[in-house]
């Protein structure tokens, strides 16, 4: 459980001492309101099985229109809601709190749903803030009245106040201050907790005014019942969206350039960026299909989607132009026209790709998340060129040393297995034949030619040179 109550997060209450939690601010009136014998207006109560939201609603017997009512949260939550007519988000009208831009007060904007996406301002609800909204000793109070909260959208979505089991729902969001927003249509990220509930109408009736919520620990709900009732709740598809992506542009496709420099290893390089092909058009239709569900980006005009678009179209076109440079290279063994394109394209889409995503986060209400981006990027980048240039002067160093070892030094003891000797072995046969032999030289022993039997058959009329007489080597 995400929160155990809200007295507890607070420290308002001891075990030895029952103190007014939900406050006198709770029982601040608006002008004219009517009160019963007591001091306080008539009201049924609900509050989250994860004490992070409490509500009250009373409806005034008086009027026909008006509904006053009660919200509170603890300055953990980034934002709490009340649903009015229905146990499902479509058709209901919410009644949204989060806190204003200081931090100091509350914003209350009334929207309305029409399915399961963020619901949508609605300017034409008449809300109206009473005495004692604000921030309340660590609780974010919103006491107000609603002078068109009994039917709106022409009826389609109504309360009926005659009803002992009206359908309502609840939801709030992750803990956290990342909302902050004196503006009616703020941005909101997934629901964390959500649930549904039933009210009696008919218990909620009475005079008219703000109705109290008992602060106490032990504090029950009134003339309500808990349906639904969900709890951690993440938008998965948001998530495997940037997981995907930055897995896909800040590790596969550099690591795909990152083996073709390295060991010129095109088999691989092939493999990595066709499963990187994949995984950008898996992650590219979550954030397609994502886009429908929030406010910010269902008209598809975001930077981060425009750029995304382009990223999408950009890697079809990559994927075709190494696939064709690749067959045609085979053919012919030769590079093409196609190679500095691809190439170069290549970049641009990596560094599009990681511009992106650092567009990507705000734009989900996850800016912090711009920090561990940042981290992969500096570590991997820099990791992959200190090989590649470490590599490279490997690379140089041998090849220095294997030229140096293969250069004559000096005196030869083999001078016939020079490339130039080696046509003849020596001298030739009739060179040979005219020289003298030398004193001593036996005339019986026959040419040193005869002794090659391992020359080819042309070859066969060289020799090594004159005949030396064995004592001359004394």
């Amino acid at each position: 459980m995400r929160a155990s109550t809200i007295f507890s997060q607070l420290g308002l209450v001891s075990s030895t001492e029952v103190l007014s939690f939900f406050a006198a601010s709770s029982q601040a009136q608006g002008a004219g309101s009517t009160l019963s014998d007591n001091g306080t207006a008539a009201g049924s109560v609900f509050i989250t099985p994860t004490r992070d939201l409490a509500f009250a609603l009373n409806v005034p017997s008086d009027s026909s229109k008006d509904l006053y009512f009660s919200l509170m949260m603890p300055t953990g939550v980034s934002w709490g809601a009340i649903g009015l007519g229905s146990d499902r988000m479509a058709g209901a009208l919410v009644l949204l709190m989060y806190p204003s831009s200081s931090g100091e007060n509350v914003t209350l904007s009334p929207r309305l749903s029409w399915g399961h996406s963020e619901p949508v301002h609605a300017p034409q609800v008449e809300v109206e803030a009473l005495p004692g909204t604000g921030l309340d000793n660590g609780t974010y109070v919103f006491n107000g009245r609603c002078g068109n909260c009994r039917s709106w959208t022409n009826g389609a979505g109504s309360v009926n106040v005659a009803s002992k089991a009206q359908n309502m729902l609840y939801a709030t969001g992750e803990s956290g201050n990342y909302l902050k927003s004196d503006a009616f249509d703020a941005p909101l990220k997934m629901h964390y907790n959500f649930g549904a509930f039933t009210l009696d109408m008919v218990h909620a009736t009475g005079p008219g005014g703000v109705p109290a919520i008992d602060r106490s620990e032990d504090s029950a709900l009134v003339a309500t019942v808990q349906g639904l009732s969900k709890e951690g709740k993440k938008d998965i598809r948001a998530l495997m969206h940037a997981i995907i992506m930055v897995l896909v542009f800040v590790g596969m496709y550099p690591f795909g350039v990152f083996v073709l420099r390295l060991g010129s290893w095109v088999r691989w390089h092939a493999v990595n960026q066709g499963l990187a092909f994949i995984g950008t058009i898996i992650g590219s239709s979550l954030g397609f299909a994502i886009s429908g569900s929030y406010n910010r980006s269902k008209k598809f005009n975001s930077a981060h989607q425009v750029i995304g678009l382009l990223i999408f179209i950009f890697i079809f076109a990559q994927f075709t132009l190494g696939f064709l440079h690749h067959r045609t290279f085979k053919k012919t063994q030769q590079t093409t026209k196609m190679a500095p394109i691809h190439v170069w394209l290549g970049r641009v889409i990596v560094v599009m790709g990681i511009v992106n995503g650092f567009l990507g986060f705000p734009l989900a209400q996850a800016s912090q998340y711009n920090y561990v981006l940042a981290g992969l990027i500096l570590f991997l980048f820099p990791a992959m060129i200190l090989i590649l240039v470490t590599k490279k002067f490997i690379q140089k160093r041998w090849n220095k040393n294997k030229e140096a070892s293969s250069e004559p030094s000096g005196y030869n003891m083999e001078p016939w297995r020079q490339p130039e000797a080696q046509a003849g072995y020596g001298n030739s046969s009739a060179a040979s034949a005219g020289a003298q032999a030398p004193p001593g030289q036996n005339a019986s022993l026959p040419s040193m030619s005869s002794y090659a039997p391992y020359q080819t058959q042309g070859a066969r009329t060289g020799d090594l040179g004159i005949q030396q007489n064995a004592r001359e080597y004394v």
